[in-house]
C-alpha cells in the first residue's frame, strides 16, 4: 500500500507544478499580447508633424497594408526588423529580427545594416556596414521601401 501512496503523491506534485507552469506561460503570453497592442497603438498614434530636430521615414511601398503610407518621425534613432521591439516592424521572412538602424551622428543621419542575411539597400545598392543618408534616399528592407526626409 505505501508504494501506491508514493505514486499518487508524485502524480499530485507533477499536476500541481504542471498547472503552475501552464498558468505562468498563459500570463506571459497574455502580457506580450497586451503590450504588443499598446506598442502598435503608440506607433500609429504618432503625429505627422515633425519638429525641427526630427527626421521622418515614409513607407513608400510595403506588402503589409498596416505599413503602407505610414510616416515615422524620430530624433535620435529608429530601428527596423521583424522583432516586436523594433520601432518599425516588418513582418516578412526576408527581414532579420533586428535588421537595420538609422541614427543621428554629428548632425547627419547614418543607416547601418545590423548583419542581416538579406541585406539593406540604399538607392538600389546593397549597404556594406554603415553609410550617411540624405533627404530623398530610398532604403529597402525586405520588400518594404522607405524614403528618408530631413
Amino acid at each position: 500500500m505505501p508504494f501506491t501512496a508514493y505514486i499518487l503523491k508524485g502524480v499530485r506534485v507533477v499536476l500541481e507544478y504542471g498547472m503552475l507552469l501552464w498558468l505562468l506561460w498563459f500570463v506571459t503570453r497574455l502580457a506580450r499580447s497586451m503590450f504588443g497592442e499598446v506598442r502598435q497603438a503608440r506607433r500609429t498614434a504618432r503625429p505627422a508633424e515633425t519638429q525641427r530636430s526630427e527626421a521622418v521615414i515614409t513607407v513608400v511601398a510595403a506588402e503589409e497594408p498596416e505599413l503602407a503610407g505610414q510616416r515615422f518621425a524620430f530624433a535620435e534613432q529608429i530601428t527596423f526588423g521583424r522583432g516586436a521591439e523594433n520601432d518599425i516592424v516588418i513582418p516578412e521572412n526576408f527581414v532579420s529580427h533586428r535588421h537595420a538602424v538609422i541614427y543621428q551622428q554629428g548632425g547627419q543621419y547614418v543607416v547601418e545594416d545590423l548583419g542581416s542575411r538579406n541585406h539593406t539597400y540604399v538607392n538600389g545598392q546593397p549597404l556594406q556596414g554603415a553609410a550617411y543618408i540624405k533627404t530623398g534616399d530610398v532604403i529597402r528592407i525586405g520588400m518594404a521601401e522607405f524614403q528618408f526626409e530631413r
